[in-house]
């Protein structure tokens, strides 16, 4: 595109925005920083941007000029996978061929405002099969299955009312989960359920920020430390709101969420089904395209199913998971480049629901049971508190190394080409 076509300073805003709508939208730190670079670029100028939690630096110069730009405070972060799939698409047409500066101002508006794909009442019908369904993975019966069901429905329903209404993050953590926690425990002394830690920690797992988790370690292994431990905060804060929420919850209603639990695997098949199940309630979620969806099913099945197969063949739980995630990441990175979609949008559905929230809740829990029992804590509840805090540390790094390995790969041309006819054939069918 011609110099003149476009000033710095107008260039230099809507850079700004794309960083901001990708950085706001849960894109990690690396994507955010090429993707700016590239539509500089192709608007004829250099750029540098920096990134951090709350805000985004800019400067985009050519020669001995240079403009730099400030962005707006970034709001509260949610993942939004249409919006970064809609605006990694404008960076490519935009190296393709010239736009003028009223075409991209408007396809980034349309982009920064564009309303969610799916209603919120389907997000919650799908989080809350995402709950039953998690419980069924951890070996949770048919009576657990609908409570945990109906759980997850109201909580959902809390989170995305509270949400709305541009509430703290941290108390739509804690009243999702507290209000999760009394509707599983009045099921639990109404009988409905005999397996109390899974009525509770079923739909508090649903609002585990995944997503943050997962990032912080690729920042970090791509050298955006500072940022990679801001997430990290952030997402451990929002854990202990929902382990607090939970354990309000516990206390009011009377009923003990275990610290130690036993758990068994279910067939492959049961696992395979719901980890398709579980997957579907993120994609609603994390508005994920429609015609992408089935991607991240398949990635969902990969990762779980992976898992449960390693399990049930002796290895331990976090090297199950590094393999899961591996497999779920060998297939988002080829399927997003035969599709020319983010890896995100295919990866994140398919892994989330191996996000250790059950241990890390059981683990805040025993740390609240021992600060309130001091000395007298007994030595067993100690033990399981710790290892429970260590298994969660070392499954949350091998997701997230499992993840990133596959990116730092050239990609298969065979492998590319036979994912996209894949593809084709599965969309002409519907």
């Amino acid at each position: 595109m011609a110099e003149s076509d476009i000033s710095l300073e107008v260039a230099s805003h809507m850079a700004l925005t794309v960083g901001r709508v990708l950085f706001q939208s849960n894109a990690d730190t690396e994507e955010v920083h090429a993707s700016v670079h590239r539509f500089v670029k192709a608007l004829g100028y250099e750029s540098h941007l920096m990134v951090t939690y709350e805000m985004l630096l800019l400067t985009v110069y050519q020669g001995e000029e240079f403009r730099t730009k400030t962005g707006n405070r970034v709001p509260s972060m949610n993942v939004n996978m249409e919006a970064v799939t809609a605006v990694l698409k404008l960076v490519d047409e935009v190296e393709d061929k010239p736009m003028d500066a009223g075409q991209l101002r408007a396809r980034l508006e349309a982009i920064e405002h564009e309303s969610p794909i799916y209603h919120p009442m389907v997000v919650v019908a799908g989080l809350s099969l995402t709950a039953a369904s998690l419980s069924r993975l951890f070996g949770g019966d048919w009576p657990t299955f609908f409570v945990t069901l109906v759980a997850g429905a109201i909580g959902t329903w809390v989170r995305l009312e509270i949400g709305r209404r541009g509430a703290n993050p941290l108390f739509v953590a804690f009243a999702s989960a507290f209000v999760s926690g009394v509707v599983a425990g009045a099921a639990v002394l109404m009988k409905w359920s005999t397996m109390p830690a899974l009525c509770f920690l079923a739909p508090g797992m649903i609002i585990v920020p995944g997503v943050p988790l997962v990032n912080c370690v690729k920042d970090m292994i791509k050298n955006h430390v500072s940022l990679g431990i801001s997430r990290l905060g952030f997402a451990v804060l929002v854990t202990l709101a929902i382990a607090v929420g939970l354990f309000a919850s516990a206390t009011v209603t009377s009923v003990q969420i275990p610290v130690s639990e036993t758990s068994r695997l279910p067939s492959l098949a049961g696992d395979a089904l719901f980890s398709a199940l579980a997957a579907l309630g993120y994609l609603f979620l994390f508005n994920v395209p429609v015609r992408f969806a089935w991607v991240g099913v398949l990635c969902g099945i990969a990762s779980h199913t992976t898992r449960t197969f390693c399990l049930g063949h002796g290895l331990d739980i976090v090297t199950g998971s590094f393999i899961g995630a591996l497999a779920a990441g060998f297939l988002a990175h080829n399927f997003a480049r035969a599709f020319r979609a983010p890896v995100s949008a295919f990866a994140f559905p398919g892994v989330v629901a191996m996000i250790p929230g059950s241990y890390a809740f059981r683990a805040v829990i025993g740390y609240l049971e021992i600060m309130k029992l001091s000395t007298a804590a007994p030595a067993g509840l100690v033990t399981e508190t710790l290892a429970l805090t260590v298994t969660t540390l070392l499954m949350v790094l091998a997701i997230a190394i499992g993840v990133a390995i596959p990116l730092t790969f050239q990609s298969n041309p065979v492998c590319v080409a036979a994912l996209g006819g894949i593809g084709k054939l599965f969309q002409s069918k519907q």
